[in-house]
């Protein structure tokens, strides 16, 4: 493997890792329509489950494909750097957020669902939120998130 390709590798689990215990609260969704409604509230379950810290937790909100990959970066992660340390120093400090928008659709033959929206952070700043979820035995599972600011 060359270095590029493990730096690549590094800084994908590093980001993904400090992601997971993003601390939030949520608001009031925008979103009409049952099946939109039901994607917002799991997103809602998402971002509290995220605020809570609780790793064991976001772990099996994710997708299998998602558990896989975050097993395998976590593992991959854990021989160079202290992963711990990664994730307390980049940790956004959220203050709400509100979805704004739901879609679903199918994508390689899965249904899936995305929802964006509006975070608020602690500091007074604003950024955008988009989280991609999968139907998987009957429960919209976590396939990926952004937060930005």
């Amino acid at each position: 493997m060359n270095t590029n390709k493990l730096w690549t590798k590094l800084l994908m689990a590093g980001t993904l890792l400090a992601l997971l215990l993003t601390a939030s609260c949520g608001m009031e969704n925008a979103i009409k329509g049952p099946a939109e409604e039901d994607l917002a509230e799991q997103g809602d379950v998402v971002m509290t489950v995220l605020k809570d810290g609780d790793l064991q937790a976001v772990h099996d909100l994710l997708s299998r494909e998602a558990q896989q990959m975050l097993d395998k970066a976590t593992h991959m992660a854990g021989r160079v750097v202290d992963v711990e340390s990664i994730i307390e120093q980049n940790k956004p400090e959220i203050a709400t957020w509100t979805f704004d928008r739901a879609r679903i659709f199918t994508k390689d033959g899965a249904i899936r669902g995305e929802l964006d929206g509006k975070v608020e952070y602690v500091d007074g700043k604003s950024g955008k939120v988009r989280m991609e979820l999968e139907l998987q035995d009957g429960t919209w599972k976590l396939y990926g998130w952004t937060l930005d600011q």
